[in-house]
């Protein structure tokens, strides 16, 4: 005879089995269904940054260069500001003018603009010559220091003279003037219509009509 009951569980046991193998696969379908309806997603975010992205690339290279690139001919272009600027005679002594700013006037002219310029300019001998303006342009080419309004040089801490235009020619170590001049010391008053000043010899010419006033006897003469 047969047990009812065997016989059940040996048909019950290939259903087990079947069950166990039908469920990883209505997972995996379920996976597969929802990969499927993400996927259209997906694609259109993709889409959309490869649209964007170019654009924001773009955007961010535009606004750097507006930022940090010069425009044409700014690198070449000197600037400073409160700075020093070295001048070298032909004797190789160095010549030192302080300046609020230093600007080429154009790029690769080599002409520095000086705003508010003064400089020390020692000579040979040891004796320095103090200058100071409103404003001043060194031609690099030429090694020539023009002053301009108001200009005061002080020769040796003791005489001043003021006048309005100045050259400093650093190739013979001269200073000159073709505009009215005045000096004053401790001794005389001096004006002129020019000057010739030569700092090497510590000479110092006026040239053109010269009135002078000596202050120790208060004796006045004119030349």
């Amino acid at each position: 005879m047969f047990d009812a009951k065997k016989i059940d569980q040996y048909f019950e046991l290939p259903l087990e089995n079947k069950n166990r193998n039908i469920q990883p696969i209505n997972r995996r379908t379920k996976r597969l269904q929802r990969a499927k309806l993400l996927l259209p997603a997906i694609a259109a975010l993709l889409t959309g940054l490869l649209i964007i992205i170019p654009y924001i690339k773009k955007n961010i290279n535009d606004i750097t260069a507006d930022l940090i690139t010069p425009q044409k001919g700014e690198l070449e272009k000197f600037h400073m500001e409160k700075g020093n600027f070295y001048i070298t005679d032909f004797k190789n002594i160095v010549n030192n003018v302080h300046a609020e700013v230093l600007d080429e006037t154009e790029a690769g002219s080599k002409i520095i603009k000086m705003t508010n310029p003064e400089g020390i300019f020692p000579s040979a001998s040891g004796k320095e010559t103090t200058i100071k303006a409103p404003i001043g342009f060194y031609n690099q080419n030429t090694k020539i220091l023009n002053l301009q309004n108001k200009v005061t040089l002080i020769y040796d801490k003791g005489t001043i003279t003021n006048t309005a235009e100045t050259f400093f020619d650093f190739n013979t170590n001269k200073a000159y003037g073709v505009k009215p001049v005045k000096t004053k010391s401790e001794t005389i008053d001096i004006s002129s219509q020019g000057f010739e000043y030569y700092k090497d010899k510590n000479l110092l010419i006026y040239t053109g009509k010269t009135h002078i006033i000596l202050q120790d006897n208060n004796n006045e003469g004119g030349f």
